[in-house]
């Protein structure tokens, strides 16, 4: 009953989510500070429970990057970590807030002063801030669970007809893949700001960025099908959407944390 109570409650957040703000923050650790991060993690996993039962945010979760080998993987990032934030008035509530008196309040009882310092100390990593808004999405059909997996492209907007291309024109076809069961899900957000503190894996500033969570694979009949079948007007619409933007990375992660 939880399990499905928890998944209606991800629909309804996912189809109403528009003007969200999200903060991305990616993370690097060296690989002898890696399950100390992990351990991090899981330790502010309850302050953030706590923090959206207090009405300060409305989702964290914790990813992480998956390469196809250790070459792939040098000079990326290892974690991604989100919060969301119904809009800028919920996001202002946590500018001004001692996240470690914070912490102590929701640990009180359950560790003791050591072991909380110890808890707090372990290893942050290197870490790049992005604050994002959300402009457009599919509406969910899936289930949030650990193990899943996205796919995150990130763009750099090339004119002022990008953005509609995403949402008036590219979006319908995320949506007929919804229906064919081969997408469960795709977001389109545009970065607001950033703050890096060490060397971003991206040459350049990236403007916008998409999300999508991807079900069956599609068979090669139903691609040759979706190219034949497309229009004149159609195969402009792709050739100039794609040329409104620039491809700045993909990248493939697998969620491992939320609450």
């Amino acid at each position: 009953m939880k399990k499905f109570t928890l998944t209606i409650l991800f629909t309804f957040y996912l189809t109403f989510s528009f003007a969200q703000l999200i903060t991305h923050m990616s993370v690097r650790v060296d690989d002898n500070e890696r399950q100390g991060y992990l351990e991090l993690e899981n330790f502010w996993s309850e302050i953030h429970e706590q923090a959206i039962k207090d009405g300060l945010s409305q989702r964290w979760m914790v990813w992480e990057f998956t390469y196809e080998d250790e070459e792939a993987s040098k000079g990326k990032p290892d974690f991604l970590v989100m919060n969301f934030y119904k809009d800028s008035i919920q996001k202002s509530k946590t500018a001004n807030l001692n996240f470690k008196d914070y912490a102590k309040k929701v640990y009180k009882g359950k560790l003791s002063k050591s072991k909380f310092e110890k808890k707090w100390n372990l290893p942050l990593g290197k870490r790049n801030f992005y604050e994002l808004e959300r402009l457009d999405n599919t509406y969910w059909h899936g289930e949030l669970k650990i193990g899943m997996k996205i796919s995150m492209n990130v763009f750099k907007s090339l004119n002022e007809d990008y953005e509609d291309y995403e949402m008036k024109f590219f979006k319908k076809w995320h949506e007929k893949n919804i229906l064919d069961g081969s997408r469960k899900w795709w977001e389109f957000n545009r970065v607001l700001s950033s703050n890096l503190n060490t060397e971003s894996s991206i040459d350049g500033t990236p403007t916008h960025s998409t999300i999508g969570v991807f079900d069956r694979e599609r068979s090669q009949e139903e691609i040759d099908q979706f190219w034949n079948n497309l229009t004149f007007e159609d195969r402009m619409m792709i050739k100039n959407g794609l040329a409104s933007r620039e491809s700045m990375g993909q990248y493939q992660l697998k969620l491992i944390m939320f609450k």
